[in-house]
């Protein structure tokens, strides 16, 4: 926080020169450090240098020594003045040897008492006039009178200049501006002292706020002006008719003169010997072009507010963008009159926190008594219309929409460009998405440059390196509302199409292919939702659903997963019926998908839905039907009918075999489910030759740290440790760990799968210490990848609980045996997975002589009769 430009020397150099003064020390007392970042941060702003104690004094080092220091480099002392501070001697110590300093001959020292509490100053301080701070909330009203205590001025309201003409009435509801009203204030200082012109352009796209801006300089800035004059310039006439105006403010002669051009540059240079400078303001102003011959001389300030963008050394630029989402809120909520502070961030989060639309929306709110949300599940509804009042001439939609057309005109693709991309996510829109059909290259180069001119997109460079575009959500509703239904569906047809076209196919094995899909996956979202509710014939969009659902579900998103995999199955029923090999896939998947989730019978209804198509359906799809009936017969262990599974795999077993050659690059998956299958079938050695077979195929096909390795490597190490070769299991455990780690991330169910193995290893190996930190890692990671009531979970929680148990940990071994037996009493699960954990927590109760409670448990889920008490 120090300012000052100080420097220490390093070892060997010359001897270190004193520190620098400082303006301004600030010391407080208790909980005031906020206040005095805040006191620091106005003076800074202002060009003082500052020291605070909370800032500048490092831990460990002599506090009493550096605040001596800190005396002695400060010219001024500001107590943040409060109860504590005047109750405390060590504060007053400060104080007192500063005045005695400050008393000296010749010494110029300021003690300023700034007020932050109710405390009245007593005693020594009684007399002396001190800043206040206390009760006052708003912020520019702080910076006022932290500056005049610190300046030593009376506090007293900006003057404001004689000439103050056609500036809007101050709005009551501004914030969350600070930083661009002072960007503001630095550029037109920037200006003067290069001796630039001091022309600045706010630009920014519709509703942002570029002339709430302008007028909240104005109000503030006045007393700093010789006058201030604001000019409507959304055309040139009006522009010329607002400097005559001024002409005539200026000298009343000017009225009589015929030649409005003539005039308004007569008050350009009149206005240009003032002393100090004039304000002027052109407001809505189409393009640079506008400016011509009209440019003040420039010793004037000037503003220009536009949706321009590109300002080509006309005019310094400070481009206005939407609020940060707590002012957002903020705004929404004093425009309401509401304290619903969940509800505001939501709907400032759906407005995109435009503050027009946020004005818009707190108005409608205040008006009609409706609810945040109420206004939110409505909201393209509500953009086409605006409040009553004069204060608002046009809706949101009408507003942007506007700016739409002005772009059409300009260029004829402009208006298909933005109707293909108002069904997009609104961000990271890959460039190549356009099509060429839409477009030829550069007509569409053409296009967006003729919508970013006017701030309707902007561009920007993705993750991925390449070139993307951002739109305003407010700016695709517009759109959307422009479009209307029967050409919406045309653009959704488009959008759903190229994204099944370019989203990468089959890539839930294909890691090179995963930056794509996370780039594209936004949008392949946002077009389901608008496709939602609505009747359509898009083959593609099963397709697209059904390969983003797949993705996701690789990497572990079950929950945006199924939706879509439901809609792909949905879109294929409609357009060729239940039983048909278009709708099976997104059913299979959908099938895994909730079976991951833990959702057992819901998985268990689609998979035999599936496996009934086999005969008919299916056909010769060897490769669907052997993963099939794999998934389908971990369904069936998992929910502890082992012969029915065995059964199922043998059948398994048949259809994985004649998929032909298994040292291509798609077998390792084919070997690990057969490995799978075999153990199964009980056939244990088949099983090992099966997953070592498929580790050595991944190494060679895929390489050695390809993710879909670490399945093999886990079920290789489960097989090993049941037959007690525990180090061969473990050294596969951790490096099945560190395979999904590299590739998805610690906190990936396939870390947490294989971690819990691990703690399971330790544990039959009576190395409880191990075994416990390990289960709570892989808890940590599985209860926030699964959820907290997953089965797996579950399971994990049941075992730490018998580490715990094991260590004479009764009382945590029954919170996780709870724990797990409530998460698996809440949804039909494995019958003895929901046994095994009553037990355990009967096993814990009894060890903590609740006898009573572990009888009820054993004949609640053990089915045993509770014993008579004697």
């Amino acid at each position: 926080m120090d300012s000052s430009a100080a420097q220490e020397t390093g070892e060997g150099s010359a001897a270190a020169a004193p520190p620098a003064p400082v303006d301004f020390f600030i010391s407080r007392r208790g909980r005031q450090a906020a206040v005095a970042q805040e006191v620091a941060q106005v003076l800074m702003d202002a060009g003082y240098s500052v020291l605070v104690q909370d800032f500048d004094i490092p831990h460990g080092s002599n506090f009493v020594a550096k605040m001596h220091e800190a005396l002695k480099r400060c010219r001024h002392l500001i107590v943040l003045w409060t109860q504590d501070y005047d109750a405390s001697p060590h504060t007053m110590t400060e104080v007192t040897n500063f005045v005695a300093d400050a008393a000296r001959p010749g010494r110029e020292r300021r003690l300023i008492l700034l007020r932050v509490d109710e405390h009245e100053p007593d005693g020594l301080f009684a007399g002396i006039v001190f800043g206040d701070l206390a009760g006052v909330t708003d912020p520019e009203e702080r910076r006022r009178r932290i500056l005049a205590a610190a300046e030593g001025r009376a506090l007293a309201a900006p003057r404001r200049p004689k000439l103050f003409q056609n500036v809007p009435p101050r709005d009551l509801n501004f914030t969350g501006r600070d930083a661009d009203l002072a960007e503001l204030r630095r550029l037109f200082a920037d200006a003067e002292q290069s001796g630039a012109a001091t022309r600045i352009a706010i630009h920014g796209m519709g509703g942002v706020g570029k002339s709430s801006l302008a007028t909240e300089y104005a109000h503030r800035h006045a007393g700093d002006y010789g006058g201030v004059s604001w000019a409507g310039a959304e055309s040139r006439a009006a522009l010329l008719a607002s400097l005559a105006g001024l002409a005539v403010s200026l000298e009343a002669k000017f009225a009589l003169e015929p030649d409005q051009g003539q005039v308004a540059r007569l008050a350009l240079a009149r206005i240009g010997s003032f002393a100090p400078p004039f304000l002027l303001i052109y407001d809505n102003l189409d393009t640079p072009e506008a400016l011509r011959d009209l440019a003040p001389p420039s010793g004037v300030h000037l503003i220009v507010t536009s949706r321009w963008a590109d300002w080509g050394g006309r005019a310094a630029e400070l481009r206005l963008t939407t609020l940060a989402p707590k002012a957002a809120s903020e705004l929404l909520r004093k425009r309401a009159g509401s304290s619903d502070a969940d509800g505001a961030e939501r709907l400032a989060e759906a407005l995109g926190f435009l503050p027009l639309a946020l004005d818009h929306a707190g108005a409608y709110c205040k008006l009609t008594g409706t609810r945040f949300d109420a206004y939110r599940s409505k909201i393209d509804a509500r953009l086409v219309r605006a409040p009553k009042g004069v204060s608002y001439p046009a809706s949101i939609a009408a507003t942007l929409g506007l700016a739409v057309e002005n772009a059409a005109k300009d260029h004829a693709v402009a208006l298909p460009l933005l109707g293909f991309l108002a069904y997009l996510a609104p961000d990271n829109i890959p460039v190549d998405l356009i099509p060429l059909g839409l477009a030829e290259e550069d007509d569409r180069a053409e296009a967006l440059m003729a919508l970013s001119s006017v701030s309707l997109i902007d561009h920007a460079t993705l993750e991925t390196g390449e070139a993307g575009i951002a739109v305003h959500r407010l700016v695709q509703a517009a759109m959307r509302t422009l479009l209307g239904e029967a050409k919406a569906m045309s653009s959704l047809e488009a959008v759903t199409l190229r994204l099944a076209e370019v989203f990468p196919p089959n890539a839930e094995h294909d890691p090179q292919a995963w930056p794509r899909c996370r780039l594209l996956l936004p949008h392949v979202l946002a077009v389901r939702e608008h496709l939602a509710g609505r009747q359509h014939n898009i083959a593609a969009a099963s397709s697209l659903f059904n390969s983003a659902g797949v993705y996701l579900r690789r990497h572990g998103v079950f929950a945006t997963a199924e939706p879509l995999l439901r809609d792909a199955v949905l879109v294929s029923e409609r357009l060729h019926g239940r039983r048909s090999l278009e709708a099976a896939i997104p059913l299979s998947n959908l099938a895994a998908v909730l079976h991951d989730q833990g959702t057992y019978v819901q998985a268990e209804s689609a998979y035999r839905e599936v496996v009934d198509m086999i005969d008919t359906v299916l056909g010769t799809n060897q490769s669907l039907v052997a993963e099939l009936l794999h998934n389908f017969a971990n369904l069936l262990r998992d929910t502890g009918r082992q012969e029915e599974a065995r059964k199922i795999a043998e059948k398994a077993i048949a259809y994985g075999l004649a998929q032909g050659e298994l040292d291509d690059a798609g077998a390792l998956m084919r070997l690990n489910n057969l490995g799978n299958l075999y153990v199964h079938a009980g056939r244990k050695a088949q099983a090992e030759e099966c997953y070592r077979n498929a580790i050595e195929v991944g190494r060679k096909t895929l390489g050695p740290h390809h993710p879909d390795i670490a399945r093999p490597l886990n079920n290789l190490g489960n097989l090993l440790r049941q037959t007690g070769r525990y180090t061969e299991a473990e050294e596969l455990y951790r490096l099945a760990a560190a395979t999904a780690q590299e590739a998805f991330g610690h906190e990936h169910q396939h870390v947490g799968r294989s971690l819990h193995n691990l703690a399971l290893s330790a544990q039959m190996q009576r190395h409880y210490e191990m075994s416990v930190q390990l289960f709570h890692e892989a808890i940590d990671i599985l209860s926030k990848s699964l959820g907290e009531d997953h089965p797996t979970t579950a399971r994990a929680r049941r075992n730490l609980a018998n580490s715990l148990m094991r260590m004479s940990r009764y009382d945590e071994a029954l919170r996780q045996a709870e724990l797990a037996l409530a998460s698996h009493a809440k949804a039909p699960t494995s019958e003895r997975w929901l046994k095994d954990a009553a037990r355990s927590c009967a096993q814990a109760l009894t060890a903590l002589h609740r006898q009573a409670e572990a009888e009820e448990i054993r004949a609640r889920f053990l089915l045993t009769k509770p014993k008579t008490a004697e």
